[in-house]
Order: structure tokens, then C-alpha cells, then sequence
């Protein structure tokens, strides 16, 4: 059998994903606030993956986790104020998205404080949240920001070009 295994069946503890999830001008939406978000989320989203990568014990990752939930809801809440302040078409289907993003956050810290000190799970038994935690970085950073807020950024350019005329 092939001893190489392709990236989809690698696990992805055994990947760096700095490049992939880079923060640059291809994910800006040229409003300064939601970029330095974005940027932010990027930039945690890829120190948790490398905390975990080099053996970061769960107490590590476990106010990460309380960051990274803290800066989501922030930069929602920030976000579709600023679709609704600009009349956006699709800001119920936007909101959608984030509050599936917010439900799964929620299982992902339930899961991770689920953990006891010792990194073994209290009561049932529940697989490691990391890989799902990854996973969700993953969905969000290259995602959601490279598909549906980019989608949002003619609204945007043609609002901002509008309100600076």
C-alpha cells in the first residue's frame, strides 16, 4: 500500500496550515475594522493549530478557545451592523451562516471544557475536540471569509464610493 497518504485522509495535526490560512490583500473587504478582524482571527486560528501541533496540552488551548469564541461573536455582531448600516441583499442569509458558526463554537467549548485537567474527558466519553476545533478554523478563515464575505464587498465599495461623494 502507498505509504504517502493524501492531504484528505492525513490527519491534520500532522499539517501546517500557516500558508493555507495566511492572512493578505486577497481576503480584505476594505473595511478597516472587519479586516483587522478577520486578520485577528486568522492570526489565532493558526497559533491554536500550532499550539496543538507541538503537543499543547488542552489547559493551552483552553483560553484560546474563550478568545477565539469572544472575538467570533464581537466580529458577527461588528459585521452585520455594518451590512445592515449598508442595506445588504443577503444580510439574513449572512446572519444565518454566523449563527451556525456561533452553534458550533458553542459544541466546540462544551467539548474542550468538557476535559478535566488531566486532558481526559469528564462523565461520557468524547473524542478530542481539536481536530473539529481545526476544522471550524478552517471553515471560518478560508471559508466563510474567501466565499460569503467576499460576496458582500460590491455592496460595500459601492456604499462606501456613495457616502464619500
Amino acid at each position: 500500500m502507498n505509504q504517502v497518504a493524501p492531504i484528505g485522509r492525513m490527519p491534520l495535526k500532522h499539517l501546517s496550515i500557516d500558508k493555507l490560512m495566511q492572512f493578505g490583500d486577497h481576503f480584505l473587504v476594505d473595511h478597516p475594522v472587519i479586516d483587522a478582524q478577520h486578520k485577528a482571527i486568522f492570526e489565532l486560528g493558526v497559533r491554536m493549530h500550532e499550539d496543538w501541533r507541538n503537543g499543547g496540552h488542552i489547559d493551552v488551548l483552553r483560553p484560546a478557545v474563550e478568545k477565539l469564541v469572544n472575538l467570533m461573536h464581537s466580529h458577527f455582531a461588528q459585521e452585520e451592523r455594518v451590512l445592515e448600516a449598508i442595506g445588504y441583499a443577503d444580510l439574513k442569509g449572512h446572519a444565518a451562516e454566523h449563527q451556525a458558526m456561533r452553534d458550533e463554537l458553542s459544541i466546540l467549548h462544551d467539548r474542550l471544557h468538557a476535559f478535566d485537567r488531566g486532558g481526559r474527558p469528564r462523565g461520557e466519553s468524547l473524542s478530542a475536540p481539536s481536530d473539529a476545533l481545526v476544522r471550524f478554523i478552517l471553515g471560518v478563515t478560508v471559508g466563510h471569509v474567501a466565499a460569503s464575505d467576499m460576496r458582500y464587498c460590491r455592496a460595500l465599495n459601492r456604499s462606501s464610493n456613495h457616502s464619500h461623494s
